[in-house]
């Protein structure tokens, strides 16, 4: 079976409920327009060859903590199967065609 593949530059951005829990992660091929509630995954860390993402590890730390509090319980779980929520790729009309 194996992974889909698709070439090209990607913008991925979590949706999440009006609560804040993660339900899906959408995958663009054009720079998203995220709506209210949703958060942007991906963060420049370097630009013309300089660094431009650093924090604090404190800081890290804590965006780590709130990333995970997002996710719903059964996410967590150790367990073979299914992705903890699902990817949908932009144009995807259903999230289990992202799965297969």
């Amino acid at each position: 079976m194996g992974k889909p593949g698709r070439g090209g530059r990607k913008w991925a951005v979590r949706q999440r409920t009006e609560t804040g829990t993660a339900v899906a992660e959408r995958i663009h091929l054009v720079p998203p327009s995220p709506a209210s509630g949703d958060r942007v995954l991906l963060r420049e860390l370097v630009r013309s060859g300089k660094v431009v993402g650093r924090e604090p590890l404190a800081d890290a730390r804590d965006r780590h903590e709130a990333v995970l509090a997002e996710l719903p319980p059964y996410a967590l779980q150790l367990s073979r199967g299914y992705p903890a929520i699902p990817t949908i790729f932009d144009g995807d009309a259903d999230p289990e065609v992202a799965q297969e």
